[in-house]
């Protein structure tokens, strides 16, 4: 649920005030089914949730008049501002690749310095899981599953190839790369 959070939350306050179908779109435009388990209820479900945990709320739509029904516009509150916040630090640090992706999606409301300071924390938390996966003994027999060769070998190879992506990605966020929206206001790189 909080990859959804994160993504609704993220494309409102993209939008500054959004209807539920534009998240929607936004969303499936992001193409982040393919990246994440969002489903199309999760996102209507997300947007209530948010709402009734005072994280979103509704505001009117006089700047656009529309023929037929009224659509339900949404804010990002403080409160929901302050959780959006926290739900991209804790994806910028997850092992969780969904988490990770959302993340990555939304590092560029953060100030540079924290997104290098979040990603080198994985780094770490991805080292440490790497040293763990090579010290468990295999057998070529083996007596249960943790035991397997292969299986360890998935494991390690997996948790390899996410620190090498993680520094690929800090490389290139310390290099100025991509532009953080404190830096387009400050006028860094």
């Amino acid at each position: 649920m909080s990859a959804v959070k994160l993504l609704v939350l993220g494309s409102i306050r993209r939008r500054g005030i959004s209807h539920g179908y534009a998240v929607f779109s936004d969303i499936t435009s992001w193409r982040a089914d393919t990246w994440t388990n969002v489903k199309p209820g999760s996102i209507y479900h997300a947007l209530d949730k948010l709402e009734s945990q005072g994280m979103l709320r509704s505001v009117n739509s006089e700047s656009n008049v529309k023929l037929g029904p009224s659509r339900k516009e949404y804010a990002i509150t403080q409160h929901g501002e302050s959780e959006f916040i926290v739900l991209l630090e804790s994806a910028l640090v997850s092992t969780d690749i969904q988490q990770f992706s959302v993340g990555i999606a939304f590092m560029d409301m953060l100030p540079r310095r924290n997104v290098i300071d979040l990603l080198q924390q994985r780094r770490v938390a991805l080292e440490t899981s790497i040293q763990f996966l090579q010290s468990l003994s295999t057998e070529e027999r083996p007596t249960d599953p943790s035991k397997h060769p292969e299986l360890v070998g998935i494991w390690l190879a997996y948790v390899e190839n996410e620190a090498a992506t993680t520094d690929r990605i800090l490389v290139h966020v310390q290099a100025g790369r991509y532009k953080f929206k404190p830096d387009l206001l400050e006028g860094n790189r």
